[in-house]
């Protein structure tokens, strides 16, 4: 099977594992399509998913550093991104950094005023956490 087939295979299959609550599963499908995307001409929007795709299984695992690597990759390829920032607010505020949680934040509903889940949660870190 050429590389592209086993990028997209890989992909789709980590995806099918995240939906299915499989975490780890779906992070061993996303690490290969992502180390095959070195090699290839990989469409921006789909490599970016991948990366969102791992950092929220990673989320899943508390594992909240190398998610913070995956949203920060995806945020690269893709800056005007909401979702992005928000997921890696939301690792800063698990990881009790919460300057950097409320700016990434911040960030996320610049990029999307009416995204209501983290004009929720910067509502939580300003005002419940008094920050």
């Amino acid at each position: 099977m050429n590389k592209f087939f086993k990028f997209i295979d890989y992909f789709e299959s980590g995806k099918i594992f995240h939906d299915c609550t499989a975490y780890q599963i779906s992070i061993e499908y996303l690490d290969k399509a992502i180390e095959l995307s070195t090699y290839l001409p990989i469409n921006k929007n789909r490599l970016v998913k991948a990366y969102e795709l791992r950092g929220n299984s990673k989320i899943f695992l508390n594992n909240y550093q190398e998610s913070i690597l995956d949203f920060s990759k995806a945020i690269e390829l893709d800056p005007k991104n909401s979702f992005l920032y928000f997921g890696r607010g939301m690792c800063y505020e698990y990881l009790n950094q919460n300057e950097k949680a409320l700016k990434n934040l911040r960030i996320s509903l610049m990029l999307d005023p009416e995204f209501s889940l983290a004009l929720s949660m910067l509502d939580y870190l300003e005002n419940e956490k008094n920050i």
